[in-house]
């Protein structure tokens, strides 16, 4: 699903008016429908609904609604600014509420304003919508303050209070909504944490335009990774094709410490696509894993730095780092591996820890290759000297900025996973508690770095694998809980969310 940042919001309205020629009042009427059919799936009929609305289009939004309201419903809307309505549509809609016999209030007192808040069913937040930027005034700050305290359920137009719509990063005074209706496009703020835990479900309007035509029109780099677009991008089998159309994965996983990391890394590579895999990897594990993944090809003396190189050069993508242990041996294989000419090269955990604990960080920007590096928070918090504190409050931007300034691929994991390249944004749309156990990484390891073998796109493979190990935790959690799966279970669900996804049900 493509997502639209705010700078593209305005942008798309004006098309959409100056070039399609529909209707500007056209749209603010589509948005009051979408926004009133959220409060009736909220509220019961002959209950108090409260609009509170600003002077920009999101307040007209909140107008037309309040006029498809008005007969079912008590509707007070409270001018937030006392200014009425800017736009010419707004102001229509403000004098149709009039018209109908609706009551428009000024803000009242504090006291007085929390008293007549006790009452209300619904409260519907079409103050500022993605239009606004900048601190809030004490007396908006107070005014957020007293809705907060309020029990009635609460709905957002386009965008809660205090969301940022690019990054999903909140202010002080977010408002916590049972449903946020988003308009046109979804905002990529929604559907990101921290952000995303204040926005309850969001409810996408298109309003009638038309999405091929903008899709052709404007650039949408965002993308919140659904079924659908993972159908699309999953590449084809076609039968007449053999295991050298399915490149060459090359595993570097596993330690004395961390044996199963490699079983793990290992299986799910296996099962998700790649020709040929080939482990290089603990030695003292190859029996174990040779009479477990029969169908693998072993190769001895990992130590051989330049052997391993080698062996990566001719493979089609190579991961290193899961369950590795963080060393110098780690560190030195993974900066050799960066320094050289190459497939994809993905650096998962230990990898990771151990360039940024022994150096070797600085080699990942002017890599030949394509490195994709798929760190959780704390580890990407080593790697990049940033807080985790900071990391998960602004999760978009600091990787977008990271993957940008360092021409890398990241996979920051977490809830709603985000990939970047520094341009292009995906979302994770699938995913949950259920993979929140150690070993789950090392899984999702494995499943990139096959279907980087045959991808064209390692962006969006990189994507693809965060998507189809999510539903697989999805789809576990439906059958033992969240509670009861583990990372184990997760390779052979991969096979059946590949199987859905590669024959979707007519």
């Amino acid at each position: 699903m493509e997502l639209a940042l705010s700078y593209m919001i305005k942008k798309i309205d004006e098309y959409a008016v100056s070039v399609l020629g529909i209707p500007a009042r056209h749209l603010m009427e589509e948005s009051g429908k979408a926004v009133a059919g959220a409060v009736r799936e909220l509220t019961p009929l002959g209950g108090e609904v409260a609009v509170f609305a600003g002077k920009g289009n999101n307040g007209g939004d909140g107008y037309a609604a309040a006029c498809l309201l008005l007969n079912e419903y008590k509707v007070t809307v409270y001018d937030v600014f006392g200014k009425g309505q800017r736009s010419e549509e707004g102001k229509f809609f403000l004098g149709e509420f009039i018209r109908l016999g609706g009551e428009i209030k000024k803000l009242p007192t504090a006291d007085e304003l929390s008293a007549s808040l006790a009452t209300v069913s619904c409260i519907v937040d079409a103050i500022f919508g993605v239009g606004y930027s900048g601190e809030l005034s004490e007396s908006e700050k107070n005014l957020i303050s007293i809705i907060k305290r309020s029990t009635a359920r609460k709905v957002a137009v386009d965008l809660p209070l205090g969301v940022n719509p690019d990054d999903g990063s909140i202010n002080d005074s977010v408002l916590s909504v049972d449903v946020t209706v988003a308009l046109s496009y979804i905002k990529p703020g929604l559907v990101s944490y921290p952000a995303k835990a204040y926005c309850g479900r969001v409810v996408l309007s298109e309003l009638g335009l038309p999405r091929e035509k903008l899709a052709s029109r404007f650039g949408f780099n965002s993308t919140l990774t659904d079924n659908d677009w993972a159908r699309r991008t999953l590449p084809t089998r076609p039968d007449n094709t053999n295991k050298g159309s399915y490149g060459k994965a090359l595993v570097i996983t596993g330690s004395e410490k961390y044996k199963g990391a490699a079983y793990l890394s290992l299986e799910a590579a296996l099962r998700s696509g790649a020709g040929r895999v080939t482990y290089l990897g603990c030695d003292s594990l190859r029996g174990e894993l040779l009479s477990r993944f029969p169908e693998a090809i072993y190769v001895k003396h990992r130590e051989d730095t330049e052997a391993a190189v080698r062996l990566s050069r001719e493979s089609s993508a190579t991961l290193i780092g899961s369950g590795s242990d963080t060393s110098e041996k780690t560190a030195e294989l993974a900066c050799a591996l960066l320094s050289s000419e190459g497939s994809p090269l993905i650096l998962d955990a230990d990898a990771i820890n151990s360039i940024a604990l022994y150096g070797g960080a600085e080699l990942i920007k002017d890599s030949p290759r394509t490195v994709i590096l798929t760190p959780h928070p704390l580890e990407f918090s080593r790697l990049s000297g940033l807080s985790v504190g900071e990391i998960q409050d602004n999760r978009i931007s600091v990787a977008m900025k990271y993957a940008r300034e360092n021409s890398c691929i990241l996979l920051l994991k977490g809830a709603a996973t985000v990939i970047t390249d520094g341009e292009h944004l995906y979302i994770n749309g699938s995913g949950s508690s259920a993979l929140a156990k150690a070993g789950s990484g090392d899984v999702l390891a494995g499943l990139l770095v096959s279907l980087l073998s045959y991808s064209k796109s390692p962006i969006e493979a990189t994507a693809l694998a965060a998507y189809i190990h999510g539903r697989a935790g999805d789809n576990l959690a439906g059958v033992y809980s969240s509670y009861g799966v583990t990372p184990s279970d997760l390779p052979r669900e991969i096979c059946r969310i590949l199987l859905e996804l590669e024959r979707p049900k007519i």
